[in-house]
């Protein structure tokens, strides 16, 4: 159940292309099923760091079973991915990062 949604001030060229390549990509860090992964984007926000408006991303990142091991190699990659993507370099990149409980996310009519 991997999802990820990325806050931006920058314009995305192309939605699908940029979502398709986060979803691929958060799939293979996180070893899940890229049929299980949702991705959103939130693009052009108003939006400051460091007192300043030049490119940022505020990345969030919630999957079952994420290991806090995990999150310094997982963070590396989704940063270089963003920089990569939307040209906006890692130091204005904060990504947030959750693991609920398998009975706290619902899918299917259920829960995981």
């Amino acid at each position: 159940m991997p999802y990820l949604h990325v806050h931006t001030n920058v314009a995305v060229e192309s939605h699908v292309d940029f979502l398709t390549r986060c979803s691929h990509a958060i799939a293979v860090a996180l070893k899940k099923p890229e049929s299980y992964v949702m991705v959103e984007l939130s693009e052009q926000q108003s939006m400051l760091f460091a007192g300043t408006d030049a490119p940022l991303a505020f990345v969030e990142l919630k999957s079952i079973g994420l290991s806090p091991a995990d999150t310094v190699h997982i963070s590396e990659k989704i940063s270089k991915l963003i920089h990569h993507e939307l040209d906006i370099d890692i130091s204005r990149i904060y990504i947030e990062f959750e693991a609920p409980e398998r009975d706290m996310f619902g899918w299917n009519g259920g829960t995981f």
